[in-house]
């Protein structure tokens, strides 16, 4: 019995937006040390833009690496936080898990739309687009 309350204890400060963060961390770290050398279509920041030219491609990986690693780090500050703050709110434990679940997708998806927006409105600032 305390073996199972451990996990769900676990569990709970594990599940939440601090998880998608650990994720983009891990994402953003290995990008950064093993940047995609060359433009291809299974590994980096692949959008129409930044295959256009080596130059957009390495730029866009080297500023999408450094952003998705502040980004992580903001979901994983903010998940620490709230994660407890939701487990103090009297409520079941499935309408925890359910707000848990909204936080993980808004914050996965908003930081993916900032990561596209931002990167490629740098790159239209930066580099040569029409090549």
């Amino acid at each position: 019995m305390a073996a199972n309350l451990s996990d769900t204890a676990l569990a709970n400060w594990l599940i939440g937006p601090q998880l998608v963060g650990a994720i983009f961390i891990l994402a953003a770290l290995i990008q950064k040390q093993f940047p995609p050398k060359k433009i291809n279509s299974l590994y980096g920041y692949r959008t129409p833009l930044s295959m256009k030219n080596q130059q957009n491609w390495d730029e866009g990986n080297r500023y999408s690496a450094k952003l998705m690693l502040k980004l992580g780090f903001f979901l994983l500050v903010v998940g620490l936080i709230l994660t407890p703050l939701i487990s103090l709110i009297p409520m079941g434990l499935d309408a925890q898990m359910l707000i848990k679940t909204g936080l993980i997708v808004a914050g996965a998806m908003g930081s993916v739309v900032i990561l596209l927006t931002s990167t490629e409105r740098h790159l239209e600032k930066t580099t040569d687009t029409k090549a």
